[in-house]
């Protein structure tokens, strides 16, 4: 019988462990400043836009989910549509990678917070980036 109560108590608090991993925590990194000087040969670079990230909240939890909180402004007066080709993260490895699909509409010079996912990567974000 005690062996039993002993199994039941290993098995309930391995899964409240495993139900911890998906809990985000916010990474404190502040790389501003910092000038990344990874090689791009294979020349990634999100698609050209008229958005710009005002800043940004990087987040992960255990199982390496990558997310992102991005305050974000179209600068053009005309409305538009925020893709995922227009922002791309660069990791501790120097991969580059976009956000997991998303389009947001802006009207003209809105300013949004958004939160997006970058996927899994063991190696945490440094920065994230478009280009107008």
């Amino acid at each position: 019988m005690y062996k039993y109560a002993v199994l039941i108590l290993l098995l309930i608090s391995s899964f409240s462990l495993a139900a911890n991993n998906d809990v985000l925590s916010l990474d404190r990194v502040d790389v501003g400043q910092v000038k990344f000087a990874f090689e791009n040969d294979s020349n990634i670079y999100p698609d050209e836009s008229e958005f710009n990230i005002d800043h940004f909240v990087l987040m992960s939890n255990d199982n390496g989910e990558r997310w992102g909180i991005l305050t974000i402004t179209n600068q053009s007066s005309g409305r538009r549509e925020l893709q995922a080709k227009h922002i791309m993260a660069l990791f501790a490895d120097g991969s580059r990678y976009s956000p997991v699909n998303f389009k947001q509409q802006f009207n003209g010079n809105e300013t949004q917070s958004i939160t997006l996912n970058f996927g899994e990567n063991k190696f945490p974000i440094l920065s994230v980036y478009t280009r107008n």
